[in-house]
């Protein structure tokens, strides 16, 4: 159902800027989505399974309320604007279609992508958040809450849920994507928990058990393996000393500003070049879309998403 190549259609991918460097993140770009539910996993693990303390409801969720909502509802506003602004001088909505009062709500609910909407609409990308949110919800109850998800029964409950997804493939596509979910989200929770359980990880030997598990679910989580062991050799070497450094934190804290952005700033140049897609495979156009967004989202992650995080978090708790 959500898949950005039946939204945008890359006709001619050797035209494309980088196509030599970047042509697997051409090819394969959706998969990012997925690589984040993975990732998610992994680093809500490492945040909360390591915790002596307890972590009451209300803590938990509104350290996610407060760092996912505010950018939401802002960039759906911004949508909301632009493509408003679109219907009016060209009569038509760019790039998703269903921009109706029904699926503005479903958005403003956060359940965009649970299965209620008809169609693309607004700021699809916050389809995926919306699945994570039932992620967080069930992570809390099985795993921070009752502190019961040690290395075995997150194994035992991931192979249960890779068999489901087989199941229901072909019955429904957020069946299927909302399984996939938290199959991945499971994936990443079993990456750290194996990483804190052994000193010396047999990597090559748990990429190919997760390679069998793809084979037999429908999800293709062989795409990952690579990627998994890279978490791996990271954990080993100090990883999370790495991604405290500047650069890579600065990048990290972009990332959600990135992703939400992205759709409100592509309407408007789809607007402004009008019929002149050429430009879209233009180096230049590349750089300064990028550049545009990086520093859009800056903007955005420091004096919007920080100060209303903060705000939320001495209101609520």
């Amino acid at each position: 159902m959500n898949n950005f190549n039946e939204v945008i259609i890359l006709e001619n991918l050797e035209t494309l800027p980088f196509n030599l460097i970047l042509s697997l993140f051409y090819k394969y770009g959706d998969y990012g989505v997925h690589m984040f539910f993975c990732i998610s996993g992994f680093i809500m693990s490492y945040v909360y399974l390591e915790q002596t303390e307890d972590t009451s409801a209300k803590t938990f969720f509104v350290s996610r309320f407060s760092r996912l909502y505010p950018l939401h509802f802002v960039t759906l506003f911004a949508v909301l604007f632009v493509q408003q602004f679109s219907l009016y001088t060209t009569q038509n909505y760019q790039l998703f279609q269903f921009n109706d009062l029904y699926h503005f709500v479903l958005h403003l609910g956060f359940v965009s992508g649970w299965g209620l909407e008809k169609g693309f609409s607004f700021n699809q990308p916050i389809w995926s958040v919306s699945l994570e949110i039932i992620c967080y919800f069930l992570f809390f109850v099985a795993a921070v809450k009752s502190k019961k998800m040690n290395l075995l029964t997150t194994t035992i409950l991931l192979i249960f849920v890779v068999i489901s997804n087989k199941v229901f493939v072909g019955s429904s596509d957020t069946h299927s994507d909302l399984i996939s979910c938290i199959q991945l989200f499971l994936t990443g929770m079993v990456v750290f928990q194996l990483s804190k359980k052994f000193k010396k990880l047999y990597l090559l030997f748990f990429s190919v058990i997760l390679l069998l598990l793809s084979l037999i679910g429908n999800f293709k989580i062989f795409i990952f393996c690579p990627a998994i062991l890279l978490l791996f050799v990271l954990l080993e070497n100090n990883f999370l000393k790495l991604i405290s450094k500047k650069l890579f934190s600065y990048l990290g804290n972009l990332t959600y500003s990135i992703y939400l952005w992205q759709t409100p700033v592509a309407i408007i140049v789809i607007l402004f070049v009008k019929e002149n897609t050429s430009i879209f495979y233009s180096y230049k156009f590349f750089f300064l879309y990028f550049s545009f967004l990086i520093f859009l989202s800056s903007l955005s992650y420091y004096y919007l998403e920080k100060k209303l995080q903060k705000f939320i978090k001495v209101r609520l708790t």
